[in-house]
């Protein structure tokens, strides 16, 4: 709402703007300054007036991959959207030998088991309420970087053939917040291996073979493993292990009286662990959503307008999407003949309304980092007054939805925009995302509406400058 029509007045006590007109003083006669609650039409008065129909165009970022090495999380499952569609992350690992145990001939194999921990605090998303099967295939392939590619580190579209006979699975139901495992071992999840395997290890121990002692023959004999879950009948999740995981082999020990011990595979290169996360687009309102085409050499990310896209943004920096907002007409504000500097400025942006509940949340925050024509994340962009980085302030509403927004002080972003008339200049805005480490560990999305969303739930860019001359 505005008032005349188009603006509204508010006056308030701003010293820095007081000091300003006292410097003006030496060219022009020294208005007198209104702050009270009664509008003064003396053309010799200054005002602050408020614009809050700046327009905010809309668009949504992909890029064709995120770093998902070395975060901590071994991400396994998958889920179904009705917003971003199907949503699939596999873990990619080394494991790598023991320190040898002295193995005799009286002692005797038992079993091996690939052993996951998921810690209280640890990420998952998505509908914790049904089992999930989690199937570990062995790597087929050299685990390696690429270096006909100079890759130098493993991204969430890299992935490794596997067999395609599972080593083992495991049935499971998960509970999160406790947390705890249907199988009844605490925040544990083990998974039963094929056992020729385990006894092929166990002896290659027992002989202390060159494969086992040595790591490069290890890693050229025994690649690597991919943890993954088995499709989904229903809305499915994604959960984060700990990347503490192992894979370890049970034997009895014979003496006086027979003893269990293990013997542990641990992970091999903590920053070659990393997930390999897809997607499944397809019937969703994400579908529309442009990327780079396979084998595409552009540096630039493409960028979907939101009109394109069911009139909203889509947030979800794990699977690639940002959304990007740039300010078009903000030198129409500049140009007004009242208008002399840009006090304060509001971002309020707010996520659609049915498309969060308390499963498919939203991210806690989000950064307003500053980007331009080539799409990119740059650097955060500050509070004016503060200096702090700025995530939002985000609380959210599930009885009153249109009352969750994330708000942000650009009062600096748009006082350098307003005047800069520069190439380029209306390709600068920002970019909404995730920081981090949550980018890569959290599958949290938000559907942000656009600017033509009812009044209640749109984006908006609320402009309070300093004007000399008031309107009638």
């Amino acid at each position: 709402m505005t008032i005349n029509n188009y603006q509204k007045r508010e006056t308030f006590l701003l010293l820095s703007p007081i000091l300003l007109l006292f410097f003006l003083a030496s060219c022009q006669k020294q208005p007198v300054l209104n702050f009270g609650s009664n509008y003064n039409g003396d053309n010799g008065s200054a005002d602050i007036v408020v614009v809050d129909t700046a327009t905010v165009a809309m668009s949504t970022v992909r890029v064709d991959s995120t770093a998902t090495a070395g975060t901590g999380y071994l991400q396994v499952g998958e889920y179904k959207d009705d917003y971003f569609g199907t949503v699939r992350s596999r873990a990619f690992l080394q494991v790598t030998p023991p320190s040898l145990p002295k193995i005799t001939v009286f002692d005797g194999y038992d079993s091996i088991y690939l052993v996951m921990l998921f810690k209280k605090g640890s990420p998952f998303y998505g509908d914790t309420t049904s089992e999930m099967t989690i199937n570990v295939n062995q790597v087929n392939e050299l685990y390696q970087l690429s270096d006909a590619r100079q890759q130098r580190a493993f991204y969430s579209n890299w992935s490794f053939g596997t067999d395609p006979t599972p080593l083992g699975s495991a049935t499971v139901k998960m509970y999160p917040s406790i947390p705890f495992s249907s199988q009844g071992f605490g925040d544990t999840v083990k998974i039963k291996l094929n056992s020729a395997l385990g006894l092929q290890l166990y002896n290659m121990i027992y002989n202390n073979a060159d494969t086992i002692t040595k790591s490069a023959n290890w890693l050229n004999w025994f690649h690597g493993l991919c943890i993954s879950a088995a499709p989904t009948s229903g809305p499915g999740a994604i959960y984060g292990f700990k990347d503490s995981c192992f894979m370890r082999i049970y034997y009895h020990e014979v003496g006086t009286t027979t003893s269990i011990k293990t013997i542990d595979f641990g992970l091999a290169n903590k920053g070659f662990q990393f997930n390999n996360i897809t997607t499944d687009r397809t019937g969703s309102p994400a579908a529309g959503i442009a990327g780079l085409p396979p084998g595409s050499s552009a540096q630039t990310p493409p960028a979907t307008l939101s009109t394109a896209v069911g009139g909203a943004g889509y947030v979800q920096p794990a699977t690639g999407l940002n959304v990007k907002l740039t300010f078009p007409y903000l030198n129409g504000i500049a140009h007004r003949p009242d208008f002399l500097s840009v006090v304060r400025a509001v971002l309020t942006v707010r996520p659609v309304g049915p498309s969060f509940t308390t499963t498919w949340t939203l991210p806690p925050q989000l950064s307003p980092d500053l980007t331009d024509l080539n799409n990119l994340i740059g650097a955060p962009l500050p509070s004016s007054t503060t200096g702090a980085a700025q995530t939002g302030n985000m609380v959210v509403n599930y009885a009153i939805p249109q009352n969750t927004a994330y708000t942000y002080d650009v009062t600096n972003f748009i006082k350098a925009q307003i005047l800069n008339v520069a190439v380029g200049a209306t390709d600068r805005g920002l970019m909404l995302t995730v920081p981090s480490p949550n980018n890569v560990s959290s599958f949290a999305r938000a559907i942000l509406a656009d600017g033509n969303a009812p009044t209640t739930q749109k984006v908006t860019l609320t402009i309070y400058y300093l004007s000399l001359y008031p309107h009638n």
